[in-house]
């Protein structure tokens, strides 16, 4: 299994909502270097996501970016993903540890209470937020700033990936709190060039990382 460690930079989720070119994408991702990438798919049949899950890991398999399938324990499973990674909402942690123990599991949380108990159960790393205001998720709950980021990042030991409402203008803000890496959905699959967003991004967190190594 590969591991996380907590050099994450840019956490790249490919969402459904937004594409369908999931081979091409992550090839990207795999080409810029990216360490971990999420298949995230809400509003298709468990076959579907499965088919594109598959060709993913397909790619991912022989590289050094680890793959995560977004919610769906199944699907991580059959297509032998590197980990999986759950709401509050979705199946119990300790019952998806129980399904996959030797997988990397992520855990989403919105605050200190949360971010505390999920390191004390054995989550692998948090994605925290949302940090801004985000189309992505309409359920998403209100953003809880860069303030209360930074609460969580000091209060915790485990790898944090901030979430929400993240993009070119307010990432570098983001990075000081500490965290170890940032996901990014609309920011990078809503523009006409993915690829050259993604390089921008990875310029910003290069940068950054030179001067604040973690």
């Amino acid at each position: 299994m590969k591991n996380i460690n907590k050099n994450i930079g840019l956490y790249f989720i490919i969402d459904g909502a937004f594409t369908r070119d999931f081979v091409g994408l992550t090839k990207l991702a795999i080409n810029a270097g990216l360490k971990i990438i999420q298949y995230r798919d809400k509003n298709v049949e468990i076959s579907k996501m499965l088919k594109n899950a598959i060709k993913i890991r397909e790619l991912t398999e022989k590289s050094d970016t680890i793959f995560i399938v977004n919610d769906n324990v199944e699907v991580a499973l059959k297509s032998n993903a590197d980990g999986v990674h759950i709401g509050q909402k979705d199946e119990k942690f300790e019952n998806v540890r129980k399904l996959v123990p030797d997988k990397i599991i992520g855990l989403s949380t919105e605050n200190i209470e949360q971010s505390l108990i999920a390191e004390k159960i054995g989550t692998d790393y948090l994605g925290v937020g949302p940090i801004f205001s985000t189309p992505t998720k309409l359920d998403a709950a209100s953003p809880i700033g860069v303030k209360k980021l930074v609460e969580i990042v000091k209060a915790t030991t485990i790898p944090i990936v901030a979430i929400g409402g993240i993009h070119l203008e307010n990432l570098e803000n983001v990075l000081e709190t500490g965290v170890n890496g940032v996901a990014i959905i609309s920011a990078i699959l809503a523009t006409r060039n993915p690829e050259e967003e993604v390089k921008k991004i990875n310029s910003i967190i290069k940068r950054f990382r030179e001067r604040n190594p973690l």
